[in-house]
């Protein structure tokens, strides 16, 4: 009798601190009662709906899941509310074991196809069926596939007037895919390597991460690549220059040129403009290559600066008149 009186008290002074003995009296009765009612409750059988949890099984480790397979499915059952209550919160069930013979051609999996499983599994309750209608699989093979990597120069945004002004160098010449086969299929055989920056106007060099190509699951070897260039700022320049008439003909004295100068223009670096010898570009008419009817000629160079070597020069044209002597 004193210890449930220490019971009680202890009981009260946790609920109820505060209040007067009556009311603590009439608290402490109706969780004693509601208590009670709630273990008796527990006696009783029950249907209700509980998650039961479920492991796909297959044999092929060349195989990736390309999106999570459920690892629970809902179903309704019966039992004593005992047993149910253990089922649902006291014990960590063992996962039903759902073997896939064919799991990359396997996208769906009938709830009620699980119910013999579920069922030779469980005791102490009674399964009624399965609630989920289908269970979605998305299983598929890896593969792998190797790409060479390139820069396109034509789809580099360079700032207004400048040049790529040398080669552009990949740290790797190639790179290994590997991940669900749907994905490495659509993977070319050469990757272009897309350069986001705009305006660039100073030598660049960054590393860039490879696509994936639609997918987190597609592994890249190397995951990154470093790619460096030069640029130069370029100005165009425009010359009118003399040339030598070859290749003389006895009628040459009947082509009467209309200026004795010809105009070329070029683009070249900024810091290379002017810093050439004028005199070392000699242009050149080759009578071989006109006609009388032609009206015009077009000069061509006979040496030019190494400035401007490799460049691309357009030469104007030369109007002239033919007079028969």
């Amino acid at each position: 009798m004193k210890q449930f009186e220490k019971i009680w008290d202890w009981l009260s002074n946790i609920f109820l601190p505060e209040s007067n003995d009556t009311i603590k009296v009439v608290v402490l009765c109706v969780v004693t009662a509601t208590t009670f009612w709630f273990f008796n409750a527990l006696n009783d059988n029950y249907s209700t709906r509980i998650t039961y949890p479920i492991k796909f099984t297959y044999p092929d480790s060349a195989l990736v899941e390309v999106e999570e397979l459920p690892k629970k499915v809902s179903i309704n059952v019966s039992g004593g509310g005992w047993n149910l209550l253990r089922k649902t919160f006291w014990f960590t069930i063992t996962p039903v074991e759902v073997p896939l013979e064919d799991p990359v051609e396997t996208k769906h999996i009938l709830g009620n196809s699980l119910y013999s499983l579920i069922a030779d599994q469980m005791t102490e309750i009674q399964l009624n069926f399965v609630e989920n209608d289908t269970l979605k699989i998305d299983i598929d093979s890896i593969k792998s596939i190797k790409s060479k990597l390139a820069v396109d120069s034509t789809k580099i945004n360079l700032a207004e007037s400048y040049q790529i002004t040398s080669e552009i160098k990949i740290s790797h010449d190639s790179a290994g895919f590997t991940g669900p086969e749907r994905f490495i299929q659509t993977i070319p055989s050469t990757i272009s390597i897309d350069i986001e920056e705009e305006n660039i106007s100073s030598n660049y060099s960054k590393d860039i991460y490879l696509p994936t190509f639609g997918s987190s699951l597609v592994n890249r070897n190397p995951v990154e690549v470093k790619v460096e260039f030069s640029v130069a700022k370029f100005i165009k320049q425009e010359l009118m220059l003399p040339f030598e008439k070859i290749n003389a003909r006895t009628d040459s004295n009947s082509y009467i040129f209309e200026d004795s100068l010809a105009t070329i223009s070029f683009e070249i670096k900024e810091e290379l403009a002017g810093n050439y010898d004028l005199d070392s570009i000699k242009l050149f008419i080759d009578f071989s290559n006109i006609q009388p009817s032609d009206s015009i000629a077009l000069p061509k160079a006979a040496t030019l600066p190494q400035q401007l070597k490799g460049r691309e020069i357009i030469f104007d044209t030369v109007k002239f008149n033919y007079i028969k002597q």
